[in-house]
């Protein structure tokens, strides 16, 4: 079993329990394990492990948290001072603080949808260092691109395949999308030509 030593990167985690010290779990919380950032976010009813790659089962009963999959771990947690205290299996201490969702980073992910009143059919994956891919769902051949977050707001740029095209294409094309993280969601006003308002939901597992 693997333990939070190996888990120094970003979780997102969903409660499904009941209970006042579980509704407290569901928010975004930050610190630091064997001096690398840790951070834990609670939302939904999945738990991501690994750069919110990997979906991983987990239950929370009594004062712990059991996390099983692909990667594992076991961890006994309480509150204190508005802040959420770990103990590891090794007996290590860990304190977190509560992060505001907007505050949250944006690390990539799998995002689908369509217009909005239609049936999902575009699919869009985000990567670490910027990097951008989109298609139609199911099955279209993937654009390559670029995007970069300010804040609520994501900025993408494509550069269309221009191979065998005699038509005059543009060198790139930029979509501008707002963010809700508290919806996990992307609306873009304007994509593909002769296609309205596009909202993009994240999913977790595919």
């Amino acid at each position: 079993m693997r333990t939070l030593a190996v888990l120094c990167m970003l979780i997102a985690v969903s409660a499904s329990g009941s209970g006042q010290e579980e509704s407290r779990l569901l928010q975004r919380w930050v610190g630091t394990h064997y001096n690398r950032p840790l951070h834990l976010d609670f939302y939904g009813d999945t738990m991501l492990v690994v750069n919110d790659v990997y979906a991983v089962d987990y239950f929370v009963v009594d004062d712990s948290i059991v996390a099983y999959g692909d990667t594992s771990f076991a961890v006994s947690y309480w509150f204190a001072r508005d802040r959420l205290l770990l103990q590891t299996e090794e007996g290590r201490i860990i304190t977190l603080s509560e992060q505001l969702k907007l505050a949250r980073p944006l690390h990539g992910g799998r995002w689908r949808g369509g217009e909005i009143g239609t049936d999902d059919d575009m699919e869009l994956v985000l990567r670490r260092g910027g990097i951008a891919r989109w298609r139609t769902y199911p099955g279209g051949e993937w654009s390559n691109g670029e995007w970069d977050r300010s804040t609520r707001i994501i900025t993408f740029t494509w550069f269309p395949d221009t191979a065998g095209v005699d038509e005059e294409v543009p060198d790139s094309v930029q979509w501008v999308a707002q963010y809700d993280p508290e919806g996990s969601a992307l609306l873009f006003p304007e994509t593909i030509p002769d296609k309205g308002t596009v909202v993009l939901r994240r999913i977790l597992r595919w």
